[in-house]
């Protein structure tokens, strides 16, 4: 095929740039690249069709090299190097050269459709000393065979992206690509192999197989018939499977693949054949024959039984709390038995199951003479044992406690904590019972957790006390422990807790997210630890004198308070501010509708309003230009957003009702960086002056 393409000089390639006939991502610099070249070569090689003619003659008009009428005329030669590939570029994406190179253009289009690119290397590597208009359908299968894994993906994603840019108008003029589509490739199988598909017979039953076998029906046919066991038209009549035959066809899957894939496969082809033909499959081929031979060709031996057990004899007492256990406790008689033998075996071993210890001994125990049972085992010994003890009222206060508590509290952190106060009474000395722990020794106990960092387990721990003593008081006998975290907040010098609730509610009220109001009282708690006078922390939050604090801090400790700075400067503006009724109630159904902290104008607006006495509804639009225009020009831009939010506040209509907002917008503001610079202000509004002014025809100018 032939393909002729009409002249092209640069002159036409502007052109086509410029009307968009040729589509490029850098539009303006090739133009002026043009321009350039231009002045360079001069308007009669410009407008010569011959530059465009070849690859080499571009390169004789534009050598790689720039000789010195190039030179001075760009100036550059890294300017040059630049215009050059950009012109070079842009001549193969108009399709100058189609023989040559179609790949720039073609990934040119690809790009701008978001399909993969044409592999320039692979197909040159494929087809070599062809080009790609005479690539058809026949050389494309045939190259696609020999390939594989990435190689064959890459290669398809190419042919599918020239598919389709056939039709796209660019590569009809340039003429890069025949008419006749590549179109799809066929599906190989192994490499190279054809799709196998189950006969007619076989395909026909597939709907009676169970799920499993139907789903790997076709793969496991397929691998029979590769291993020559049968033909791609199914078995023939008369034929079966023997023995052999399905070894060697196990055998050849599974070191073709796998063990387990060989033994499905097994299970899926017996399995079809059976059910298209009952004869095709003999009674003693089995999958479990063929996969454990060794089962069937020895005589299965005879069980052995152990006989020389001893049999389990406990006092008559202990056996009469067994069963009453087992009763009460509906146990099942395999957790009785096992309970039975363990109380044998640690009574015989010397324990006194009377003793306060005996579930320390007997955990001990099972550890040193009972190493060969797994952990599962141990586990459930020691629970049985700790249910028997419970039971019978024989486990110590704190054991005794725990199992009860395991009904009330259940596990979790609440459990969790209860046993580190358990840790704690346990290695006292003397060691504490539960119904021992009152205030003083809580107290204690926080203040040991304070060292090991377990403060809020132990808080924990200490309410899940509180929660058994009223549970159970006949255990737990005295008063409630009581929350003790303001009395710990007091002894380490924490801040305090009504300063604390006090900033958490002047964050809610100013719309702070979780994240704020943790970040204020965190920034709050570092001012604390770094003011040496605490006293002044007592007093109300409004008569604090934050500012004073923060500075001494800033200049005592400047690191420290790096981060905590802009939180705590925010705080200060806040508390110091004088609220009027009518922006605090503002900001309060600002809060309530659920408005983000950014797009609240409260702050902004009412610093500024604060100084004439203004509430909101009395803002007016020559109030906010008059203000924005004494403003630096990054503080206007600030300004230009609240007056924004503040007119966002009408489509808010549980606030556009409560008759808080001016009776018109104070907006739109005159737009930053276009403004001319004797501009004057708008006419004020529902004055006397402007309706004079506008019936006698004057309009004050507005900045623009």
């Amino acid at each position: 095929m032939t393909h002729s393409q009409p002249s092209l000089c640069l002159a036409d390639l502007r052109m086509r740039i410029e009307s968009g006939a040729v589509q490029s991502p850098g539009r303006i610099s090739i133009l002026a690249f043009l321009d350039l070249a231009c002045c360079a070569i001069g308007t009669e090689t410009f407008h010569d069709p011959g530059v465009l003619a070849s690859e080499a003659s571009f390169a004789a008009t534009f050598p790689q090299v720039p000789d010195d009428n190039l030179a001075a005329a760009f100036g550059d030669a890294g300017l040059y190097g630049r215009c050059r590939e950009s012109l070079l570029r842009h001549a193969r994406l108009a399709g100058a050269w189609p023989d040559t190179d179609p790949y720039t253009l073609l990934n040119q289009l690809a790009r701008e459709r978001r399909l993969p690119g044409v592999n320039r290397k692979l197909m040159e590597e494929m087809f070599p000393g062809t080009i790609l208009r005479d690539v058809t359908r026949k050389l494309a299968i045939a190259a696609d065979r020999d390939l594989r894994d990435k190689q064959r993906n890459a290669f398809r994603n190419s042919a599918t992206t020239i598919d389709k840019l056939r039709d796209d108008p660019r590569v009809v003029v340039a003429g890069i690509l025949r008419p006749e589509k590549i179109g799809p490739f066929p599906a190989y199988r192994d490499g190279d192999k054809h799709r196998i598909e189950l006969p007619a017979a076989l395909a026909a039953v597939r709907g009676r197989l169970p799920v499993g076998h139907a789903l790997h029906a076709r793969r496991a046919f397929e691998l029979a018939v590769d291993f020559g066991l049968l033909s791609e038209d199914g078995p023939k009549p008369g034929w079966s499977l023997s023995l052999e035959d399905a070894t060697r066809y196990h055998a050849a899957v599974g070191q073709q693949i796998s063990a387990n894939t060989a033994a499905l496969y097994l299970r899926t082809l017996l399995s079809l054949l059976r059910c298209t033909e009952p004869a095709a499959v003999s009674e003693d081929v089995t999958a479990d024959r063929v996969r454990r031979p060794e089962r069937h060709d020895r005589l299965a031996e005879p069980r052995k039984r152990k006989t020389n057990r001893k049999p389990v004899m406990l006092p008559t007492a202990i056996e009469a709390e067994v069963a009453a256990f087992a009763k009460d406790r509906s146990t099942s008689r395999r957790h009785v038995k096992d309970l039975r033998r363990l109380l044998r075996d640690l009574l015989d071993a010397g324990f006194d199951i009377d003793s306060p210890t005996f579930l320390q001994d007997a955990v001990v125990f099972f550890e040193t003479r009972v190493e060969e049972r797994a952990d599962l085992t141990r586990r459930d010994y020691r629970t049985a044992l700790r249910t028997f003890l419970a039971h019978t009222h024989r486990l110590s206060s704190w054991e005794g406690m725990i199992s009860r508590a395991k009904g009330t509290i259940a596990s979790g952190t609440d459990m969790q904590g209860l046993l580190l106060v358990r840790k704690y009474a346990e290695c006292s000395e003397p060691p504490i019972p539960p119904e021992k722990i009152d205030m003083d020794v809580a107290r204690e106990f926080l203040l040991k957790a304070q060292g090991l960092r377990d403060v809020p387990k132990c808080l924990t721990g200490l309410a899940a006390l509180d929660v058994l003593r009223s549970v159970f008081p006949e255990l737990l006998p005295g008063p409630a422990i009581g929350d003790q975290r303001d009395w710990l907040r007091h002894h380490r010098g924490d801040m305090p807790t009504a300063l604390e609730n006090s900033l958490r509610s002047i964050a809610e009220a100013a719309g702070y997210g979780a994240f704020g109001v943790k970040e204020l009282i965190t920034a709050a708690r570092r001012l604390f630890e770094l003011t040496s006078d605490k006293k002044v922390f007592q007093a109300q939050i409004d008569v604090i004198p934050w500012r004073d604090l923060i500075a001494a801090a800033a200049a005592s400790h400047p690191r420290e308070m790096l981060h905590y700075r802009a939180p705590l400067q925010r705080l200060a503006d806040r508390v110091g501010r004088a609220w009027t009724p009518g922006w605090q109630k503002l900001q309060s159904r600002i809060v309530e509708a659920g408005l983000p902290r950014a797009g609240n104008p409260v702050d902004t607006l009412m610093d500024v309003a604060a100084h004439e006495a203004r509430e909101p509804w009395q803002l007016d639009r020559e109030w906010a230009w008059i203000h924005e225009r004494s403003l630096r020009p990054d503080l206007r831009r600030k300004w230009v957003r609240a007056i924004e939010n503040f007119d966002a506040l009408w489509s808010v209509p549980e606030i556009a009702g409560d008759s808080l907002l001016p009776a018109e917008k104070l907006g739109p503001m005159p737009r930053i960086g276009t403004r001319l610079k004797n501009a004057h202000f708008p006419l004020p509004r529902n004055r006397p002056i402007g309706a004079a002014c506008l019936r006698l025809g004057f309009r004050g100018k507005t900045r623009a």
